[in-house]
């Protein structure tokens, strides 16, 4: 198979870069593949595979989110749409560069990650330190309450001393002026989406930001937006 052919890219013998290779099914021919079909081929296939995972976390993306959203909906299950982020995220990775805010953002994905039933809920990792969780497990809130804690607990140890003793550091803002960012911390939002809602994926990705928002204006570990009839809110610390 491809995988398996890729191997000759890397290779000690690099004839079949130069002479090509019979392709066969069957036991039968069915053509002559060339080197540069086969790097042709080899990127292509990588360049699909980053379009469903991000290459950091190699966590699922946008389009196994969006897949998973419509096979619930599909099955009439009811699920609990989260979206994470990280407050003072930038801050701390300009302070002290790409590396360590990878390993920040690394973190966050064990984090959320482990508090996720593999067998009922869905991780997605859908850009920078934004991840989105699709819960059908009951006891969701008390799933994202321990992995905000676990972050929150865990993100100390990127800080040096100084930072950790000052509850923060100091750094450019967005518009260049330099003032005091508290330490980064995790801001969950989310929004219940019963069986009889006929939203789009978008629609409940744009719900669950939405309660994102709310979480990260309100400094809060955990914002509940409730989307029923009564249309209210619920602040969970």
């Amino acid at each position: 198979d491809l995988d398996e052919l890729a191997a000759v890219l890397t290779s000690q013998d690099q004839r079949y870069l130069s002479d090509g290779f019979l392709i066969t099914e069957s036991g039968g021919l069915r053509g002559v593949g060339r080197g540069d079909d086969l790097v042709r081929a080899v990127t292509e296939a990588r360049i699909e595979a980053a379009r469903h995972a991000n290459p950091l976390t190699l966590l699922p993306g946008n389009i196994p989110l969006t897949l998973h959203i419509q096979r619930l909906q599909a099955a009439g299950r009811e699920f609990v749409a989260c979206y994470g982020d990280l407050n003072h995220f930038k801050p701390f990775n300009d302070l002290y560069g790409y590396w360590r805010g990878d390993e920040m953002i690394l973190l966050a994905a064990r984090c959320i990650t482990a508090q996720a039933d593999p067998r009922r809920d869905f991780v997605g990792h859908v850009g920078g330190d934004d991840f989105v969780v699709l819960f059908q497990s009951d006891d969701w809130d008390t799933r994202c309450a321990a992995a905000v804690e676990a972050f929150d607990q865990g993100a100390l140890a990127l800080y040096d001393e100084a930072a950790r003793a000052a509850g923060g550091v100091s750094a450019e803002d967005r518009h260049g002026v330099v003032r005091f960012h508290p330490l980064t911390t995790l801001s969950i939002g989310a929004v219940r989406i019963a069986p009889a809602q006929t939203l789009q994926p978008e629609e409940v990705a744009n719900a669950a930001a939405a309660a994102k928002r709310q979480a990260k204006a309100h400094a809060m570990g955990l914002f509940v937006l409730d989307n029923g009839n009564a249309g209210g809110k619920q602040i969970v610390p």
